[in-house]
Protein backbone atom coordinates (compact mmCIF):
# COMPACT_ATOMS: atom_id res chain seq x y z
CA UNK A 1 0.00 0.00 0.00
CA UNK A 2 1.34 3.33 -1.23
CA UNK A 3 0.65 6.82 0.39
CA UNK A 4 -1.07 7.76 -3.39
CA UNK A 5 -3.61 5.44 -2.14
CA UNK A 6 -7.11 7.29 -2.38
CA UNK A 7 -9.77 6.42 0.39
CA UNK A 8 -12.38 5.12 -1.79
CA UNK A 9 -16.31 5.69 -1.13
CA UNK A 10 -17.29 2.97 1.18
CA UNK A 11 -21.01 2.15 1.11
CA UNK A 12 -22.68 2.14 4.65
CA UNK A 13 -22.15 -1.12 6.30
CA UNK A 14 -24.57 -4.42 6.23
CA UNK A 15 -25.94 -6.97 3.67
CA UNK A 16 -28.35 -9.36 3.32
CA UNK A 17 -28.14 -12.92 4.82
CA UNK A 18 -28.15 -14.39 1.27
CA UNK A 19 -25.49 -12.23 0.75
CA UNK A 20 -23.24 -13.33 4.09
CA UNK A 21 -24.06 -16.86 3.52
CA UNK A 22 -21.92 -16.49 0.08
CA UNK A 23 -19.17 -15.02 2.54
CA UNK A 24 -19.35 -17.32 4.40
CA UNK A 25 -19.35 -20.68 2.21
CA UNK A 26 -15.77 -21.51 4.32
CA UNK A 27 -17.68 -22.13 7.19
CA UNK A 28 -20.94 -23.82 5.02
CA UNK A 29 -23.25 -21.52 6.12
CA UNK A 30 -26.88 -21.76 5.68
CA UNK A 31 -29.97 -19.59 6.47
CA UNK A 32 -33.07 -20.88 8.32
CA UNK A 33 -35.33 -18.42 7.35
CA UNK A 34 -35.74 -15.61 5.27
CA UNK A 35 -32.54 -14.71 3.58
CA UNK A 36 -33.63 -11.19 2.16
CA UNK A 37 -32.98 -9.65 5.75
CA UNK A 38 -30.24 -7.11 6.10
CA UNK A 39 -28.22 -6.89 8.43
CA UNK A 40 -25.98 -3.98 9.63
CA UNK A 41 -23.15 -5.61 12.25
CA UNK A 42 -22.37 -8.61 14.01
CA UNK A 43 -21.64 -8.93 17.75
CA UNK A 44 -21.13 -11.25 20.41
CA UNK A 45 -22.25 -9.55 23.67
CA UNK A 46 -26.07 -9.23 23.84
CA UNK A 47 -25.75 -6.52 26.00
CA UNK A 48 -24.04 -4.12 22.80
CA UNK A 49 -27.10 -5.38 20.54
CA UNK A 50 -28.31 -2.49 18.65
CA UNK A 51 -31.07 -3.01 15.85
CA UNK A 52 -30.17 -4.47 12.99
CA UNK A 53 -27.21 -6.48 14.42
CA UNK A 54 -26.72 -10.20 13.81
CA UNK A 55 -26.54 -11.84 17.22
CA UNK A 56 -23.11 -14.52 16.94
CA UNK A 57 -24.14 -16.78 19.91
CA UNK A 58 -20.62 -18.57 20.65
CA UNK A 59 -20.78 -21.95 22.35
CA UNK A 60 -19.34 -22.96 25.40
CA UNK A 61 -17.19 -20.64 27.89
CA UNK A 62 -18.30 -18.81 30.69
CA UNK A 63 -21.19 -17.95 29.39
CA UNK A 64 -23.13 -20.13 26.25
CA UNK A 65 -24.26 -17.34 24.02
CA UNK A 66 -27.23 -19.73 23.40
CA UNK A 67 -28.32 -18.23 26.85
CA UNK A 68 -28.72 -14.91 25.46
CA UNK A 69 -30.25 -15.25 22.05
CA UNK A 70 -33.68 -13.82 23.71
CA UNK A 71 -31.99 -10.60 25.22
CA UNK A 72 -30.57 -9.61 21.92
CA UNK A 73 -33.46 -10.44 19.96
CA UNK A 74 -35.45 -8.32 22.07
CA UNK A 75 -32.44 -5.89 21.76
CA UNK A 76 -33.25 -5.35 18.01
CA UNK A 77 -31.42 -8.59 16.96
CA UNK A 78 -32.55 -8.99 13.31
CA UNK A 79 -30.90 -12.45 13.24
CA UNK A 80 -28.77 -14.80 14.80
CA UNK A 81 -25.82 -17.20 14.30
CA UNK A 82 -25.47 -20.56 16.09
CA UNK A 83 -23.03 -23.40 15.54
CA UNK A 84 -23.88 -26.52 13.27
CA UNK A 85 -25.32 -29.05 16.02
CA UNK A 86 -26.92 -27.07 18.51
CA UNK A 87 -30.37 -26.77 19.27
CA UNK A 88 -31.95 -23.82 16.99
CA UNK A 89 -33.49 -20.89 19.19
CA UNK A 90 -37.48 -20.61 18.70
CA UNK A 91 -37.16 -16.57 18.10
CA UNK A 92 -39.03 -14.86 15.15
CA UNK A 93 -36.08 -14.39 13.80
CA UNK A 94 -33.94 -16.28 11.05
CA UNK A 95 -30.78 -17.88 11.80
CA UNK A 96 -27.57 -18.55 10.67
CA UNK A 97 -25.84 -21.96 10.94
CA UNK A 98 -22.06 -22.21 10.66
CA UNK A 99 -19.35 -24.85 11.28
CA UNK A 100 -17.65 -23.30 13.78
CA UNK A 101 -19.39 -19.86 15.47
CA UNK A 102 -15.98 -18.01 16.73
CA UNK A 103 -14.32 -18.54 13.64
CA UNK A 104 -17.14 -17.08 10.97
CA UNK A 105 -17.78 -14.13 13.49
CA UNK A 106 -14.19 -12.57 11.64
CA UNK A 107 -14.80 -13.52 8.86
CA UNK A 108 -19.04 -12.29 8.89
CA UNK A 109 -17.56 -8.58 10.61
CA UNK A 110 -15.18 -8.02 7.64
CA UNK A 111 -17.96 -8.81 5.25
CA UNK A 112 -20.28 -6.66 6.73
CA UNK A 113 -17.94 -3.50 7.15
CA UNK A 114 -16.88 -4.49 3.41
CA UNK A 115 -13.16 -5.61 3.97
CA UNK A 116 -12.11 -3.00 5.70
CA UNK A 117 -8.63 -4.72 5.95
CA UNK A 118 -8.45 -4.53 1.95
CA UNK A 119 -8.32 -0.79 2.73
CA UNK A 120 -6.33 -0.17 5.48
CA UNK A 121 -2.37 -1.74 5.83
CA UNK A 122 -3.04 -3.39 8.92
CA UNK A 123 0.21 -4.53 11.31
CA UNK A 124 -0.10 -7.39 13.66
CA UNK A 125 2.93 -7.12 16.39
CA UNK A 126 3.07 -10.91 18.27
CA UNK A 127 5.26 -12.27 21.01
CA UNK A 128 5.73 -12.65 24.51
CA UNK A 129 7.38 -8.84 25.41
CA UNK A 130 7.46 -5.75 23.63
CA UNK A 131 4.59 -5.91 21.61
CA UNK A 132 3.29 -2.53 22.87
CA UNK A 133 6.65 -0.73 22.88
CA UNK A 134 6.56 -1.79 19.15
CA UNK A 135 3.54 -0.56 18.17
CA UNK A 136 3.84 2.59 19.99
CA UNK A 137 7.21 2.93 18.03
CA UNK A 138 5.69 1.41 14.53
CA UNK A 139 2.86 3.55 14.37
CA UNK A 140 5.42 6.70 15.07
CA UNK A 141 7.55 5.69 12.60
CA UNK A 142 4.84 5.15 9.97
CA UNK A 143 3.25 8.28 10.79
CA UNK A 144 6.78 10.25 10.11
CA UNK A 145 6.86 8.39 7.05
CA UNK A 146 3.94 10.23 6.10
CA UNK A 147 1.27 7.88 7.10
CA UNK A 148 -2.03 8.25 8.76
CA UNK A 149 -1.75 4.95 11.33
CA UNK A 150 -3.43 4.00 14.28
CA UNK A 151 -2.69 1.91 17.16
CA UNK A 152 -4.85 -0.89 18.86
CA UNK A 153 -3.42 -3.31 21.81
CA UNK A 154 -2.73 -3.34 25.67
CA UNK A 155 -3.14 0.49 25.92
CA UNK A 156 -6.48 1.03 24.12
CA UNK A 157 -6.94 2.15 20.23
CA UNK A 158 -5.89 5.25 19.09
CA UNK A 159 -6.03 7.23 15.50
CA UNK A 160 -5.29 10.61 16.00
CA UNK A 161 -7.57 12.64 17.79
CA UNK A 162 -9.93 9.34 18.17
CA UNK A 163 -8.72 7.34 21.73
CA UNK A 164 -10.79 4.44 23.28
CA UNK A 165 -9.68 2.51 25.91
CA UNK A 166 -9.93 -1.66 25.45
CA UNK A 167 -10.20 -3.64 27.94
CA UNK A 168 -7.84 -6.42 26.12
CA UNK A 169 -5.00 -6.72 24.41
CA UNK A 170 -6.79 -7.78 21.29
CA UNK A 171 -10.55 -7.30 21.26
CA UNK A 172 -13.09 -9.97 20.16
CA UNK A 173 -12.91 -10.10 16.29
CA UNK A 174 -15.59 -7.95 15.88
CA UNK A 175 -14.55 -4.97 17.83
CA UNK A 176 -11.25 -5.76 15.54
CA UNK A 177 -12.84 -5.00 12.49
CA UNK A 178 -14.76 -2.24 13.64
CA UNK A 179 -11.91 -0.93 14.79
CA UNK A 180 -10.04 -1.16 11.32
CA UNK A 181 -13.36 0.18 9.44
CA UNK A 182 -12.89 3.26 12.10
CA UNK A 183 -9.28 4.28 10.78
CA UNK A 184 -10.73 3.23 7.03
CA UNK A 185 -13.89 5.38 7.17
CA UNK A 186 -11.33 8.99 8.81
CA UNK A 187 -9.29 8.04 5.94
CA UNK A 188 -6.52 6.78 7.57
CA UNK A 189 -3.79 4.27 5.59
CA UNK A 190 -2.32 1.64 8.63
CA UNK A 191 -3.22 0.08 11.85
CA UNK A 192 -0.95 -1.44 13.90
CA UNK A 193 -2.10 -3.95 16.80
CA UNK A 194 -0.85 -5.97 18.99
CA UNK A 195 -2.12 -9.67 18.20
CA UNK A 196 -1.59 -11.75 22.01
CA UNK A 197 -1.67 -15.80 21.65
CA UNK A 198 -4.97 -15.42 22.68
CA UNK A 199 -6.36 -13.40 19.79
CA UNK A 200 -4.44 -15.88 17.67
CA UNK A 201 -5.55 -19.38 19.28
CA UNK A 202 -9.25 -17.99 19.76
CA UNK A 203 -9.87 -16.47 15.61
CA UNK A 204 -9.74 -12.74 16.96
CA UNK A 205 -7.21 -11.42 14.18
CA UNK A 206 -8.50 -14.76 11.86
CA UNK A 207 -9.99 -12.98 8.71
CA UNK A 208 -7.90 -9.69 8.68
CA UNK A 209 -5.52 -9.34 5.53
CA UNK A 210 -2.08 -7.77 6.77
CA UNK A 211 0.03 -6.17 5.31
CA UNK A 212 2.81 -7.15 7.86
CA UNK A 213 3.46 -9.54 10.63
CA UNK A 214 6.07 -9.07 13.24
CA UNK A 215 7.84 -11.10 15.65
CA UNK A 216 9.46 -9.93 18.70
CA UNK A 217 10.40 -12.89 20.68
CA UNK A 218 9.20 -16.33 22.73
CA UNK A 219 9.91 -16.45 26.35
CA UNK A 220 7.80 -18.71 28.82
CA UNK A 221 4.19 -17.31 29.31
CA UNK A 222 0.30 -17.68 29.66
CA UNK A 223 1.14 -21.67 30.33
CA UNK A 224 -2.01 -21.68 32.00
CA UNK A 225 -3.56 -21.23 28.89
CA UNK A 226 -2.03 -22.91 26.50
CA UNK A 227 -0.76 -25.78 28.59
CA UNK A 228 3.02 -26.06 26.72
CA UNK A 229 5.65 -23.75 25.30
CA UNK A 230 4.95 -26.21 21.86
CA UNK A 231 1.34 -25.16 21.76
CA UNK A 232 1.86 -21.38 23.03
CA UNK A 233 4.75 -21.15 19.84
CA UNK A 234 2.55 -22.62 17.51
CA UNK A 235 -0.47 -19.69 18.49
CA UNK A 236 2.14 -17.18 17.39
CA UNK A 237 3.20 -19.19 14.17
CA UNK A 238 0.14 -18.68 13.20
CA UNK A 239 0.22 -15.11 12.33
CA UNK A 240 3.16 -16.05 9.37
CA UNK A 241 1.75 -18.85 8.09
CA UNK A 242 -1.97 -18.99 8.32
CA UNK A 243 -2.63 -15.44 8.01
CA UNK A 244 -0.14 -14.88 5.18
CA UNK A 245 0.99 -11.16 5.59
CA UNK A 246 2.60 -9.69 2.76
CA UNK A 247 5.36 -8.94 4.97
CA UNK A 248 6.94 -10.71 8.03
CA UNK A 249 9.22 -8.90 10.36
CA UNK A 250 11.22 -11.47 12.38
CA UNK A 251 13.92 -11.52 15.15
CA UNK A 252 16.55 -13.92 14.48
CA UNK A 253 18.28 -12.92 17.43
CA UNK A 254 15.42 -14.87 19.03
CA UNK A 255 15.74 -18.60 18.36
CA UNK A 256 12.20 -19.37 17.95
CA UNK A 257 12.17 -16.54 15.62
CA UNK A 258 14.46 -18.47 13.14
CA UNK A 259 11.93 -20.91 12.83
CA UNK A 260 9.08 -18.17 12.55
CA UNK A 261 11.42 -16.79 9.41
CA UNK A 262 11.97 -19.92 8.28
CA UNK A 263 8.26 -20.35 7.94
CA UNK A 264 6.71 -17.22 7.13
CA UNK A 265 5.08 -16.80 4.21
CA UNK A 266 5.80 -13.54 1.79
CA UNK A 267 8.46 -11.54 1.81
CA UNK A 268 10.72 -11.74 4.88
CA UNK A 269 12.83 -9.65 6.69
CA UNK A 270 15.02 -10.86 9.25
CA UNK A 271 15.70 -8.05 12.42
CA UNK A 272 18.73 -8.29 14.75
CA UNK A 273 20.85 -6.22 16.88
CA UNK A 274 24.22 -8.21 15.96
CA UNK A 275 26.41 -5.99 14.05
CA UNK A 276 25.64 -6.95 9.97
CA UNK A 277 23.56 -10.13 10.97
CA UNK A 278 20.40 -9.46 9.42
CA UNK A 279 18.61 -7.93 6.62
CA UNK A 280 17.74 -5.01 8.88
CA UNK A 281 20.86 -4.52 11.74
CA UNK A 282 23.26 -2.04 13.14
CA UNK A 283 26.56 -1.07 11.29
CA UNK A 284 27.32 1.03 14.43
CA UNK A 285 25.50 1.34 17.71
CA UNK A 286 25.92 2.79 21.66
CA UNK A 287 23.11 2.05 23.94
CA UNK A 288 23.40 4.00 27.12
CA UNK A 289 21.90 5.97 30.00
CA UNK A 290 21.04 8.83 27.56
CA UNK A 291 19.58 6.29 24.73
CA UNK A 292 20.12 4.44 21.60
CA UNK A 293 22.23 5.93 18.97
CA UNK A 294 23.64 4.60 15.79
CA UNK A 295 23.83 3.23 12.22
CA UNK A 296 21.15 1.03 10.45
CA UNK A 297 21.47 -0.86 7.70
CA UNK A 298 18.07 -1.85 5.43
CA UNK A 299 17.91 -3.16 2.04
CA UNK A 300 17.37 0.08 0.84
CA UNK A 301 20.63 1.48 2.33
CA UNK A 302 21.66 3.17 6.00
CA UNK A 303 19.63 5.56 8.14
CA UNK A 304 21.07 7.24 11.17
CA UNK A 305 18.89 6.46 14.24
CA UNK A 306 18.76 8.41 17.63
CA UNK A 307 16.03 7.19 20.74
CA UNK A 308 15.52 8.76 23.97
CA UNK A 309 14.43 4.93 24.96
CA UNK A 310 17.21 2.76 27.29
CA UNK A 311 17.98 -0.61 27.04
CA UNK A 312 19.11 -2.99 24.70
CA UNK A 313 15.81 -4.50 24.40
CA UNK A 314 14.25 -1.22 23.32
CA UNK A 315 16.70 -1.63 20.33
CA UNK A 316 14.81 -4.44 19.23
CA UNK A 317 11.76 -2.76 19.13
CA UNK A 318 13.07 0.36 17.59
CA UNK A 319 14.14 -1.84 14.74
CA UNK A 320 11.25 -3.77 14.06
CA UNK A 321 9.87 -0.69 13.60
CA UNK A 322 12.17 0.74 11.23
CA UNK A 323 11.95 -2.73 9.53
CA UNK A 324 7.97 -2.35 9.00
CA UNK A 325 8.40 1.00 7.37
CA UNK A 326 10.88 -0.61 5.33
CA UNK A 327 8.86 -3.62 4.38
CA UNK A 328 5.56 -1.63 2.93
CA UNK A 329 7.73 0.43 0.93
CA UNK A 330 7.45 4.09 3.10
CA UNK A 331 10.40 6.16 3.83
CA UNK A 332 13.01 4.56 6.40
CA UNK A 333 15.17 7.32 6.80
CA UNK A 334 12.18 9.99 7.54
CA UNK A 335 11.15 7.08 9.79
CA UNK A 336 14.27 6.82 11.78
CA UNK A 337 14.14 10.85 11.77
CA UNK A 338 10.43 10.74 13.73
CA UNK A 339 11.82 7.89 16.08
CA UNK A 340 13.81 10.38 18.04
CA UNK A 341 10.44 12.25 19.12
CA UNK A 342 8.47 9.10 19.43
CA UNK A 343 6.51 9.09 22.80
CA UNK A 344 7.06 7.70 25.51
CA UNK A 345 5.25 4.32 25.86
CA UNK A 346 3.13 4.41 29.51
CA UNK A 347 4.03 2.27 32.10
CA UNK A 348 7.14 0.87 30.58
CA UNK A 349 10.60 2.43 32.31
CA UNK A 350 8.22 5.50 33.13
CA UNK A 351 9.94 7.54 35.32
CA UNK A 352 7.75 8.75 38.04
CA UNK A 353 10.90 10.97 40.10
CA UNK A 354 11.18 14.65 39.53
CA UNK A 355 14.87 16.81 39.32
CA UNK A 356 14.13 17.25 42.82
CA UNK A 357 14.99 13.87 43.66
CA UNK A 358 18.29 12.12 44.34
CA UNK A 359 16.68 8.81 43.46
CA UNK A 360 15.49 7.20 39.90
CA UNK A 361 11.81 5.56 40.12
CA UNK A 362 10.83 3.47 37.13
CA UNK A 363 7.66 1.62 36.74
CA UNK A 364 7.55 -1.39 33.85
CA UNK A 365 4.91 -3.33 33.00
CA UNK A 366 7.33 -5.99 32.77
CA UNK A 367 5.50 -9.43 34.14
CA UNK A 368 7.44 -12.49 32.43
CA UNK A 369 11.10 -13.85 33.28
CA UNK A 370 12.21 -12.47 30.40
CA UNK A 371 11.09 -9.10 30.35
CA UNK A 372 11.99 -8.41 33.93
CA UNK A 373 15.50 -9.85 32.89
CA UNK A 374 15.93 -7.08 30.46
CA UNK A 375 14.44 -4.75 32.74
CA UNK A 376 16.70 -5.68 35.31
CA UNK A 377 19.86 -5.56 33.18
CA UNK A 378 18.65 -1.77 31.38
CA UNK A 379 18.55 -0.34 35.30
CA UNK A 380 21.40 -2.10 36.31
CA UNK A 381 23.34 0.77 34.23
CA UNK A 382 21.32 3.28 35.65
CA UNK A 383 22.73 3.30 39.22
CA UNK A 384 24.91 4.64 40.88
CA UNK A 385 24.20 3.16 44.08
CA UNK A 386 21.88 -0.02 44.42
CA UNK A 387 19.34 -1.22 42.18
CA UNK A 388 15.75 -1.99 44.17
CA UNK A 389 12.80 -4.29 42.46
CA UNK A 390 9.63 -4.30 43.83
CA UNK A 391 7.91 -7.16 42.19
CA UNK A 392 5.17 -9.62 42.38
CA UNK A 393 3.25 -12.47 40.23
CA UNK A 394 -0.34 -12.63 38.87
CA UNK A 395 -2.52 -14.79 40.22
CA UNK A 396 -4.73 -16.77 38.59
CA UNK A 397 -2.29 -17.38 35.37
CA UNK A 398 1.00 -19.51 34.77
CA UNK A 399 2.52 -20.51 38.45
CA UNK A 400 5.79 -22.25 36.74
CA UNK A 401 7.02 -18.70 35.78
CA UNK A 402 7.03 -18.05 39.80
CA UNK A 403 10.16 -19.08 40.97
CA UNK A 404 11.73 -17.75 37.73
CA UNK A 405 10.91 -14.55 38.26
CA UNK A 406 12.44 -14.62 41.79
CA UNK A 407 15.46 -15.67 40.47
CA UNK A 408 15.64 -13.16 38.00
CA UNK A 409 15.52 -10.55 40.46
CA UNK A 410 17.78 -12.28 42.94
CA UNK A 411 20.58 -12.17 40.00
CA UNK A 412 20.30 -8.65 39.24
CA UNK A 413 19.07 -6.81 42.03
CA UNK A 414 20.58 -5.47 45.03
CA UNK A 415 18.08 -6.25 47.15
CA UNK A 416 14.08 -6.84 46.72
CA UNK A 417 10.71 -6.46 48.51
CA UNK A 418 8.04 -9.15 46.95
CA UNK A 419 4.75 -7.93 46.76
CA UNK A 420 1.08 -8.51 45.61
CA UNK A 421 0.34 -7.89 41.86
CA UNK A 422 -3.04 -8.85 40.57
CA UNK A 423 -3.91 -11.94 43.30
CA UNK A 424 -7.06 -12.50 41.57
CA UNK A 425 -8.72 -15.47 43.29
CA UNK A 426 -5.50 -16.91 45.40
CA UNK A 427 -4.46 -16.15 48.07
CA UNK A 428 -1.77 -13.44 48.16
CA UNK A 429 1.02 -15.08 50.09
CA UNK A 430 0.95 -18.32 48.37
CA UNK A 431 2.17 -16.68 45.45
CA UNK A 432 4.61 -14.86 47.27
CA UNK A 433 5.89 -18.01 48.23
CA UNK A 434 6.56 -19.75 45.29
CA UNK A 435 8.32 -16.64 44.22
CA UNK A 436 11.07 -17.07 47.05
CA UNK A 437 12.67 -20.02 46.66
CA UNK A 438 13.83 -18.73 43.15
CA UNK A 439 15.19 -15.38 44.93
CA UNK A 440 16.28 -16.41 48.46
CA UNK A 441 19.18 -18.59 46.88
CA UNK A 442 21.40 -15.31 45.84
CA UNK A 443 21.54 -13.99 49.21
CA UNK A 444 20.75 -10.88 48.73
CA UNK A 445 18.68 -8.79 51.06
CA UNK A 446 14.57 -9.34 50.55
CA UNK A 447 11.48 -9.06 52.56
CA UNK A 448 7.79 -9.58 52.06
CA UNK A 449 4.99 -7.13 52.18
CA UNK A 450 1.93 -7.69 50.83
CA UNK A 451 0.57 -4.87 50.70
CA UNK A 452 1.76 -3.08 47.68
CA UNK A 453 1.36 0.58 48.45
CA UNK A 454 3.95 0.21 51.84
CA UNK A 455 6.22 -2.00 49.89
CA UNK A 456 6.52 0.99 47.15
CA UNK A 457 6.84 3.59 49.93
CA UNK A 458 9.50 1.38 52.07
CA UNK A 459 11.45 0.98 48.54
CA UNK A 460 11.30 4.17 48.19
CA UNK A 461 11.89 5.82 51.54
CA UNK A 462 15.12 3.02 51.78
CA UNK A 463 16.77 3.61 49.44
CA UNK A 464 19.88 5.99 49.41
CA UNK A 465 21.20 8.68 46.72
CA UNK A 466 21.75 7.38 43.46
CA UNK A 467 19.81 4.22 43.47
CA UNK A 468 17.37 3.00 41.40
CA UNK A 469 14.03 1.56 42.27
CA UNK A 470 12.05 -0.37 39.78
CA UNK A 471 8.61 -1.03 40.58
CA UNK A 472 8.10 -3.89 38.14
CA UNK A 473 4.51 -5.97 36.94
CA UNK A 474 1.50 -3.66 36.55
CA UNK A 475 3.02 -0.68 34.60
CA UNK A 476 0.10 1.18 33.06
CA UNK A 477 -2.38 -0.36 35.23
CA UNK A 478 -4.60 2.16 36.90
CA UNK A 479 -6.16 -0.95 38.96
CA UNK A 480 -5.56 -3.98 40.93
CA UNK A 481 -7.85 -7.09 40.60
CA UNK A 482 -8.17 -8.64 44.33
CA UNK A 483 -10.66 -11.70 43.98
CA UNK A 484 -13.36 -10.74 41.48
CA UNK A 485 -13.12 -6.92 42.13
CA UNK A 486 -10.98 -3.97 40.31
CA UNK A 487 -9.88 -1.79 42.74
CA UNK A 488 -8.69 1.50 41.80
CA UNK A 489 -4.69 1.36 42.21
CA UNK A 490 -1.76 3.02 40.28
CA UNK A 491 1.93 2.02 40.87
CA UNK A 492 3.05 5.43 39.31
CA UNK A 493 0.62 7.25 41.41
CA UNK A 494 1.75 5.64 44.52
CA UNK A 495 5.28 6.03 43.39
CA UNK A 496 4.96 9.75 43.72
CA UNK A 497 3.50 10.13 46.78
CA UNK A 498 6.41 7.77 48.45
CA UNK A 499 8.81 10.33 46.45
CA UNK A 500 6.96 13.35 48.08
CA UNK A 501 7.14 11.69 51.62
CA UNK A 502 10.84 11.32 51.11
CA UNK A 503 11.66 14.95 49.84
CA UNK A 504 9.30 16.17 52.96
CA UNK A 505 11.48 13.61 55.23
CA UNK A 506 8.40 11.81 56.27
CA UNK A 507 7.38 8.32 56.79
CA UNK A 508 4.51 6.87 55.51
Amino acid sequence: MTLTHMVAETPAPGLTLGELARELAGQAARVVGDDRVRILDVRQDSRRIVPGDLFAARPGGRADGASFVADAVARGARAVMVQRGSALPDVAVPIVEVADVRRAVAFAAEAVHHHPSRAVGVVGITGTNGKTTTSYLTQSALSAAGARAGRLGTLGFAFESDVIDSPLTTPEADEVTRYVARVRDRGGSHLVMEASSHALSLCRVEALELAAAVFTNLTQDHLDFHGSMQAYAAAKLRLFTELSPRVSVVNVDDPFGVSVAASAKGRVLRVSKRIGAADVCPVEVVSDARGIRGRIRLPSGEVELESRLVGTHNLDNLLAALAVVEGLGLDAARAARGLADAPAVPGRLERCDTPDDDVLVLVDYAHTPDALERVLETCRTLTRGELICVFGCGGDRDREKRPKMGDAVGRLASRAIVTNDNPRSEEPGAIAAAIVPGLAPHGIPFEVELDRARAIERAVLSASAGDVVLIAGKGHEPYQIVGSERRDFDDRAEARRALALRRGGGQG
